[in-house]
Formats: C-alpha cells, structure tokens, sequence
C-alpha cells in the first residue's frame, strides 16, 4: 500500500503506540486524521463525525490496556475493547477502508484473563481483507533509576520498545498483508529488554507478580513473527 497522499485515520493516536504511527505515517506523507475519545467515543458510536474525506485504512489502536484494572473493571474493559472495535469495524466497513487492529500478545498465552479475552474478542470483528497486528511493546525509560527498578522474571517474549514495533507495523501496513500478523522481535525475557536500558535492573519472581496483580501473569507470550 503507497502511504503517500493515503487518508488514515488512527484512533488512540494520544497513546504511546497511536503517536509513534501517525509520526511515521505523516513522514510517509500519508493524510492522517486522529479523532479523540472526545470527538469519538468509540464505545457508544459507531461513525466519528461528519467527513471531509473518506479514509481508506484504519488503524484501531484505541483500547483499555489496564490488565490488572480489567479485573476489577471487567465493563470498561468489554466497552472499549469488544464494543468500541465493534464499532470502529462497522465504520470501516461503510467507507470500505481496510481495518488494522492492533490486538496483543498476550491472546496466544492461555489462561486469559479480562484483558486478553476482550482482545481476542476484538479480533473476531475483523473482515478477512483487514489485517489483526499482535504485538506487545514497552516505552523507553521504563526500568530505570528514576523509574521501575524491577521486573516480573522469567517471562519470555517477543516485545521490544514502541517506536521500534512503530515501524514493523508500517512496514506491514506498506505490504499491505492481510489476516494476522505476529509483529515484534527475538525471544527473550523481559528482563533482557530491560537490561538494555537499566543494568542495574532487579527481579520479582512471576510467582509473585500473579499476587502483586491479582491474575495470572503470562509466561511466554512468544509468536513465530511475521514482520
């Protein structure tokens, strides 16, 4: 797909994800309109505002990413995640814009707790041209000695930090692939994610982090990657 002159439209652009995308797509020269939850509250609409032009891709990053807080908020967690993507799917379909969802990884590791389900479930409003991205990924400056100075060991994964998934989902989006896409990179813990930027970083068994949280914390959440 030629970004160029492409008119996008992003939802959760605000996010960590969202702002990284609609800086790489802009670079791209794409057209990019990025609605707030106050011009769009995906949970009760299902059509933003009126049109200026049509997009031609969406790319749902709007989603309730709290996981231990869906256990407790199971509705919110329903509303945004299962009814909000309801939503944003029917509007892609009357503009006929191919959707990109961006699900997570944590779906492929059973059991699934109130945030994996809700995504999961996201995914089943998906048309078969549209494209399911499942990713994790974590700021920079996470770990660090003015930030976390622990992390949850040993939890394998392919997570790597926001702007570098930014640029595997464009690069997917650019190969205009379809079905689902299991983005990100190497096997690794958690904690050698962290190391990268924190030496000095500490562990919390995962045992523990199951008591911390108050669900059962994923142990490898690792996909063959596509991209």
């Amino acid at each position: 797909m030629k970004l160029a002159k492409a008119q996008i439209l992003v939802t959760g652009a605000s996010g960590r994800l969202g702002k990284e995308l609609v800086s790489l797509l802009e670079a791209e020269g794409a057209k990019v309109a990025t609605p707030s939850s106050h011009v769009w509250d995906i949970t009760k609409k299902a059509q933003p505002f009126i049109w200026y032009w049509v997009p031609k891709l969406i790319i749902h990053c709007a989603a309730y990413t709290d996981v231990p807080g869906a256990e407790k908020d199971k509705n919110t967690a329903i509303q945004v995640n299962i009814v909000g993507t309801c939503n944003v799917a029917k509007f892609a379909k009357v503009c006929n814009a191919k959707l990109v969802y961006i699900s997570s990884d944590y779906v492929t590791c059973p059991p699934l707790g109130v945030y994996a389900f809700t995504k999961l479930a996201g995914e089943s409003f998906v048309g078969p041209k549209d494209m399911i991205i499942r990713t994790s990924f974590k700021s920079r400056g996470t770990w660090g000695p003015e930030a976390l100075a622990k992390v949850f060991h040993p939890v394998y994964t392919n997570a790597d930090w926001t702007d570098i998934i930014a640029k595997k989902i464009v690069k997917a989006i650019k190969k205009d692939l379809t079905g689902v896409v299991s983005v990100g990179t190497k096997r690794k813990t958690l904690k050698d994610l962290a190391l990268q930027e924190f030496k000095g970083v500490g562990e919390i068994s995962v045992e523990t982090a199951d008591t911390l949280l108050g669900y059962h914390y994923p142990r490898d959440c690792c996909m063959e990657i596509t991209i």
